[in-house]
């Protein structure tokens, strides 16, 4: 029997789930989220703050040789220095030791127990067994983290490198041991992972070693820390085993909806960067609380709250979500002060036309009350009025008292009701509120807003487009994948956006407005089953898909320390697949599905009534004709649909396409012409 065991930590004692340079990423992410406003513009990134750690340490260590010691360091003196670089001020001591504590509770979460090394050391006893690591946390550090996984009676003791400044590289903490102890080296006895460190250089002092390298966890070790080389080596290991975990539910689908589930697999990272980017941005700006908007907020919201599981974000708290039921209509009417053509045109620059019928519902009249006015003005309520703004019949209609007085009651009844809904939900005025939609201009949470003036709301989107209506002083506005506010070329992403809006929506039908029911208001809903089609026979799967992945991925964001950021480039490459090579099935689903649309075209547009040649080539001079092809194209915009339509001879297909594609030409030399510094 030895009179002394030392017992290497990590890869013999204690393995990571992960390579051991993710527990260093995971402390600059939680960095770069804590003091985000106070970093220096270089360390504005968390790749950035990790690699100036690293820059740090191997200072230290140069330092450290320089002296003629071996190069060592404590990580308490690499946080010091690492807060000092980064921030725009000297850091606190509690911060730094906050720091430390962070990083030790991620080791300690990210580790466990070798499963061979007690039955390993059993056939090499010692009176004493103390653990001897090259580490740049302290002894009493590793103390907590292997008392943590029940190793305290193993070994109670031991020595870290950086509190002495000698490592068992150099051979220099093992003569401190045998010193220290007062042993001679043939009674030692020390087991390591390291060929070097723990197997030749105690050899080399007379000391008895053994290589601790058992195949099975060796090969586990090496597959995880091959995942560290890049996020894509990384990206393409997760999707395998997403499709390995997903073969048992695809065997139970028909072959349209595997297709559907696939696609959701394959997307699953575009939306999971969103739910890491929401939260993100919701530390940055320090709300109180995130509001996911109907419909698509709907299935935002599980893929939130399925990676988000712990109600935490590389150690910090999220605050608390939940889904808020809201829509255009719900919210327009309750903004308005005044019922103007100056306040309707926050509608009216959004849609161009106006459908007199969506008026009245807009502002939830009844026509009946005012047939005789219509009359009078000569308006129907199937009238669809393009350029309203200008319409002096409109004028006349908005003007008339009977309308004014019945349309300020009801916006006044309509302002009451959301902000006793909203409020209900825990919106305050003077907090800090995170909404999240689909995009595209962010005109609900203008609406919002308008209602809420004295609370800042967070606009979060997976994409945005410029704004067209003038921005209440209390909204900031983020998106995820593209903003074309700063680069203009984002405007090729949004050709299909209708398309993601029904891989994103819900089956619970838009809301219409809000009813009081007892002590509560609940929100009113119009469920379509024409409209549900979509999502029935395709969005349904698709959905699915995502949440299944949602459920390999979970682990490895939290191992791998991946921010929204990294996820990115494969997000927009994504969202592009899915614009241009749709299948079939989703283009299908897209066709066959009408679009709610009560302020513009004032009901449901069905986007199968596909224009006919004859119309096509009868709109080169005729109006009414031009003025469907043109509603078509506004309505579907989605190039790509139009190539896969079923039920649509090749020659007409071919037609519309190139209408298309000339009406997307015509967009972008106009929005060219309207950029900055174009006359």
């Amino acid at each position: 029997m030895y009179k002394l065991r030392t017992v290497d930590v990590w890869d013999t004692l204690l393995r990571r789930d992960c390579h051991p340079e993710c527990i260093k990423l995971s402390t600059a992410l939680h960095i770069h989220l804590r003091f985000y406003p106070e970093l220096a513009d270089r360390y504005r990134d968390h790749w950035e703050i990790y690699r100036c750690r690293l820059d740090i340490e191997s200072s230290l260590g140069r330092a450290a040789r320089a002296r003629g010691e071996d190069d060592e360091y404590a990580i308490d003196k690499v946080a010091a220095a690492w807060l000092s670089r980064i921030l725009n001020r000297e850091p606190r001591r509690a911060e730094i030791d906050d720091i430390l504590e962070y990083e030790l509770q991620t080791e300690i979460a990210r580790s466990f127990p070798d499963e061979d090394i007690v039955r390993f050391l059993e056939q090499h006893q010692g009176e004493k067994t103390i653990f001897l690591s090259d580490f740049y946390m302290s002894g009493t550090m590793l103390q907590r983290l292997l008392h943590s996984k029940g190793l305290s009676e193993l070994v109670s003791d031991g020595l870290s490198s950086c509190d002495i400044g000698k490592n068992k590289r150099s051979g220099n903490l093992f003569h401190h041991v045998l010193a220290s102890y007062d042993i001679h080296p043939t009674e030692h006895f020390h087991v390591g992972d390291n060929q070097h460190s723990d197997v030749v250089a105690p050899r080399n002092l007379g000391i008895s070693a053994e290589h601790f390298l058992p195949e099975k966890a060796h090969e586990k070790r090496l597959a995880r820390e091959m995942l560290f080389t890049s996020r894509n080596v990384l990206f393409d290991h997760v999707r395998q085993e997403t499709l390995l975990e997903a073969n048992e539910t695809i065997h139970d689908l028909s072959e349209e909806q595997a297709i559907a589930f696939r696609l959701g697999l394959d997307a699953a990272p575009l939306f999971i960067g969103f739910a890491l980017y929401v939260a993100e941005q919701a530390l940055l700006t320090r709300q109180q609380e995130i509001c996911f908007l109907t419909r698509e907020g709907e299935f935002f919201h599980q893929v939130y709250t399925a990676l988000h599981d712990k109600g935490t974000y590389f150690g910090h708290a999220l605050p608390r979500s939940s889904v808020l039921e809201v829509s255009r209509l719900s919210t327009f009417a309750a903004s308005m002060e005044t019922v103007s053509v100056a306040e309707l045109q926050r509608i009216w620059r959004l849609y161009r036309t106006q459908k007199v019928g969506g008026l009245f519902a807009t502002l939830g009249l009844k026509l009946e009350d005012f047939a005789a006015l219509l009359a009078k003005i000569t308006l129907s309520p199937e009238d669809v009025i393009e350029k309203p703004e200008s319409d002096t019949r409109l004028a006349q209609l908005l003007s008339a008292p009977q309308f004014q007085a019945a349309a300020s009651a009801a916006i006044q009844s309509k302002k009451q009701l959301l902000k006793d809904y909203i409020a209900a939900k825990g919106v305050v005025a003077g907090g800090s509120v995170g909404l999240v939609d689909i995009g595209w201009r962010g005109t609900i949470q203008d609406n919002i807003a308008l209602v809420f003036p004295d609370t800042e709301f967070h606009g979060c989107y997976l994409g945005l487009r410029p704004m067209v209506n003038p921005q209440p002083r209390n909204v900031t506005k983020h998106a995820y994948c593209v903003d074309e506010r700063s680069d203009a070329s984002a405007a090729n992403y949004f050709e299909a956006f209708a398309a993601l809006e029904m891989l994103c929506g819900s089956p619970n039908g838009s809301v219409e407005g809000y009813e009081r029911k007892g002590a509560s208001i609940v929100a009113s809903r119009n469920v379509s089953e024409q409209e549900n089609h979509s999502y029935f026979s395709f969005t349904k799967f698709f959905q699915q898909g995502v949440l299944a992945a949602v459920g390999v991925w979970q682990p490895y964001v939290e191992r791998y320390a991946m921010s929204s950021s990294d996820l990115r480039e494969t997000a927009l490459h994504i969202w592009k697949q899915l614009a241009s090579t749709p299948p079939e099935s989703m283009v299908d689903a897209f066709v066959n599905s009408p679009q709610h649309d009560v302020f513009g075209f004032g009901d449901f547009y069905h986007r199968n009534n596909v224009p006919s040649l004859r119309t096509i080539a009868a709109g080169v001079i005729k109006r009414r004709a031009r003025r469907e092809v043109i509603e078509f194209v506004q309505r579907v915009q989605w190039t790509s649909a139009i190539r896969g339509m079923k039920g649509v001879g090749r020659a007409h297909r071919s037609v519309l396409t190139l209408v298309f594609m000339a009406a997307h030409v015509v967009k972008k030399v106009r929005r060219r012409a309207h950029m900055p510094g174009k006359k």
